[in-house]
């Protein structure tokens, strides 16, 4: 018997792909890494905001820890709107940066932190954070301002703000000093103290689809974050 295909046979077809056939193809594959670079995208913008708050809490625990072991204040300074080429600049992501306060001075005058270039360690800045880094994904800012209801036990009356003790006015800065005797206390960016005894600070991402919450309280230094 001949197993031999019959070229001539209208039955059969060679072997091969249509030009339709093959377009269809490239469109599927076209599809698909679309939807998979979408993906990737939003995994890295989560992943952006979780790096950053995790860098965050790091530096505020760090600050309170240091506070106690070397017996003098240590201060956490908050830019939300500044950029790696302008501490004071109002249309930045953010930055923050550890300070030390061996001899008091800034507890003193607190105002004094905010002349501190923080683009740069030096004997009083021994970290900074610049947000943009976090490939340009995250900022500080708010999602829900002013609710409640979104922090747990307990600050679950704490109001949802981007940073509740920075001042109101450009550029929006403020300080948090931690102190040996394992309490926090809150400046405004004019070095003036502010009431409360909690304070809240909020991150997230720019195309604003996540946020992480962070609740200070004044009278034990203790500090939380939540991911609502």
């Amino acid at each position: 018997m001949n197993d031999h295909v019959n070229p001539a046979n209208p039955g059969r077809r060679a072997g091969g792909f249509t030009l339709v056939e093959v377009m269809m193809v490239v469109a599927i594959l076209g599809v698909l890494i679309a939807m998979t670079l979408v993906a990737f995208d939003a995994m890295g913008r989560r992943g952006a905001l979780q790096n950053v708050a995790f860098d965050l809490q790091g530096v505020l625990t760090t600050a309170r820890a240091q506070a106690s072991s070397r017996g003098h204040p240590v201060w956490v300074v908050v830019y939300t709107t500044a950029s790696r080429e302008d501490r004071l600049a109002t249309t930045g992501q953010g930055a923050f940066a550890l300070v030390e306060d061996p001899d008091g001075r800034f507890v003193r005058a607190p105002a004094d932190l905010f002349a501190l270039p923080i683009d740069k360690t030096s004997a009083d800045v021994s970290a900074t954070y610049f947000l943009e880094d976090y490939s340009k994904q995250v900022r500080f800012a708010a999602l829900t301002p002013g609710q409640e209801g979104q922090y747990g036990p307990p600050f679950a009356a704490l109001k949802v703000q981007t940073c509740s003790f920075c001042s109101v006015d450009a550029p929006v800065r403020g300080a948090i000093v931690f102190r040996a005797d394992g309490s926090a206390r809150f400046v405004d960016g004019q070095g003036e103290h502010k009431d409360g005894a909690n304070q809240a600070l909020a991150l997230s991402t720019v195309d604003r689809t996540n946020q992480y919450l962070f609740a200070i309280s004044g009278p034990s230094a203790y500090v939380a974050t939540f991911s609502p």
